[in-house]
């Protein structure tokens, strides 16, 4: 393993102030370790690497990410709430073709039907299927189908409140 690999891990497993974690993403030296860490399977940091790059400029996550098929393709893996959260935040950044947006409200379908998944990621499912939705209007009934009580179970009232929002701004 590479030296600038094992120094950003180190980082990454240590408990900072969010200052000190965002400088790791102006060094240029650690963005594709990042990326790597991101996509890779060790749950307890893959989701603090995903946050980070949620928290850069959409220009740096572009460039970072030049295809979203990975970072969508992310979205299936079995692994912590937060994880799926700011890899949904990360594609909010990055421009999608025809076949990733298929292939991201798929996926967002999917986290928002599953009602063990913690609120904050249901909600930013939804709203990635909405983003769609405006592209594509002929979705937006099949996502009002969702305004159904049994998908709004264990929902906190400010979060049961947003998606609200989101399913007034289809209709």
């Amino acid at each position: 393993m590479n030296s600038l690999h094992e120094e950003l891990l180190e980082k990454l497993q240590t408990r900072v102030p969010k200052e000190e974690y965002t400088a790791l993403c102006t060094e240029d030296k650690y963005l594709p370790y990042l990326k790597q860490i991101c996509l890779g399977d060790d749950h307890q940091l893959n989701w603090r690497a995903a946050w980070l790059i949620s928290n850069m400029p959409t220009e740096d996550v572009r460039l970072l990410f030049p295809q979203a098929q990975e970072t969508i393709d992310a979205l299936s893996k079995q692994t912590k709430d937060g994880y799926h959260r700011e890899i949904l935040k990360i594609i909010k950044h990055l421009p999608l073709n025809e076949d990733e947006e298929g292939a991201l409200y798929d996926a967002a379908s999917k986290l928002w039907e599953n009602l063990a998944l913690a609120p904050a990621v249901r909600l930013h499912a939804l709203r990635a299927m909405v983003r769609i939705a405006r592209l594509y209007p002929e979705l937006a009934q099949e996502i009002l189908a969702y305004n159904d009580e049994h998908y709004l179970q264990g929902i906190s009232a400010g979060i049961a409140r947003q998606v609200q929002k989101e399913f007034a701004g289809l209709s």
